[in-house]
């Protein structure tokens, strides 16, 4: 025989805010700085090559924007 449910159940969930206190913050640090480090180095080895990227950011870099600076032979400046 079948047996059918009369009523809907539901269970309460609990509220999120409770659970992120400092130390479970500080145990999920190293991911998020692993993680995020390798989404910052995806975006910058995808957008290299794009002149757009290449003026509004990776010129700016202190010390590796002179890098993305064209250098050119003077035999093929136009006269």
């Amino acid at each position: 025989m079948v047996s059918y449910i009369s009523s809907i159940t539901s269970k309460t969930v609990p509220r999120l805010t409770s659970k992120i206190t400092l130390p479970v913050v500080k145990s999920y640090l190293p991911n998020y700085l692993l993680w995020g480090g390798a989404w910052v180095f995806g975006v910058g080895t995808f957008t290299e090559g794009w002149p757009l990227f290449q003026e509004t950011f990776y010129k700016n870099i202190p010390v590796f924007g002179k890098h993305w600076d064209p250098v050119l032979d003077p035999e093929d400046f136009p006269n």
